[in-house]
């Protein structure tokens, strides 16, 4: 099968199997061999790693990840994108494709059966609309996972990439740290998206607990309310005490702390 990062090859393909554009499942196709090296580039990948592609579409990508990693894994939601990359993918005895929602599937189990338990890397070319939700499930992930790459929004990749606070940004501060990698034009897919793109790599260090995962949440539930208001749900009657314990005032809002404020929090918080 001829490489997919060449648009006449990508057309030839939509043409052979009458392929539709599903507009709800985020879908436009890379065709920039320098872009794709670019992502393999960034996640590192080599002989040694196994790596889960999140959204492979035609295939276009993982052709480019199974020729540099040792195994491949990709989950593709669409149904009627499995023949494709039967297809795409007929050369390589490296690669296994899942028809399945990432969002329900158990990366942990995979990791177990696939690759030993040992740390894997990620890489993934997210649809807007869901974006966060795929963000945060891997960076909240027990998996041993050492390198996230993922194609997304600029917007969203220039926001992870600044001083600008949210939860996922607290959790990415927690686990390790986010780098923007490259700029993305929206000329290079096919169809071509109305925004332009990025992608960025979250290399992660350590595991965040389901603990500092829910605080982080609870504290941004209403952005306008203060932390004192919003952590009443948790903390309840012992709300002030416990901020005012860490030396927090309790007129604070989320966006004002940092990762250390909620993990003071979170000790304190055991021990009332």
């Amino acid at each position: 099968m001829a490489t997919l990062g060449i648009p006449q090859n990508t057309i030839a393909v939509l043409q052979k199997y009458h392929f539709n554009f599903q507009k709800k499942f985020g879908q436009n196709f890379l065709i920039d061999p320098h872009v794709l090296e670019k992502i393999v580039e960034a996640a590192g990948v080599t002989k040694d790693d196994f790596v889960l592609e999140i959204g492979p579409g035609i295939g276009t990508m993982t052709q480019y990840l199974c020729e540099n990693a040792r195994e491949v894994t990709a989950v593709e939601i669409d149904t009627n994108l499995i023949p494709i990359l039967e297809d795409t993918l007929s050369a390589y005895d490296n690669v296994t494709v899942i028809n399945q929602d990432i969002l329900k599937l158990d990366i942990a189990k995979l990791a177990m059966e696939r690759n030993g338990g040992k740390p894997i890397k990620v890489v993934a070319n997210l649809p807007y609309y869901i974006t966060s939700k795929i963000i945060t499930k891997i960076v909240s992930s027990s998996t041993p996972i050492n390198r996230l790459v993922a194609m997304v929004q600029k917007e969203v990749a220039l926001k992870l990439c600044s001083e600008e606070k949210s939860p996922l940004k607290m959790m990415i501060d927690y686990v390790g740290d986010v780098q923007y990698e490259l700029n993305v034009p929206r000329h290079v897919f096919m169809p071509a998206p109305h925004v332009d793109s990025a992608v960025i790599s979250i290399h992660k260090e350590r595991v965040i607990s389901q603990e500092l995962i829910d605080l982080i949440e609870a504290s941004y539930t209403a952005k306008r309310k203060t932390l004192y208001n919003n952590l009443k749900s948790l903390y309840h009657d012992q709300t002030k005490e416990l901020l005012e314990s860490c030396g927090i005032p309790v007129n604070k809002r989320a966006e004002e702390l940092n990762i250390d404020d909620y993990i003071r929090i979170l000790e304190r918080g055991h021990t009332l």
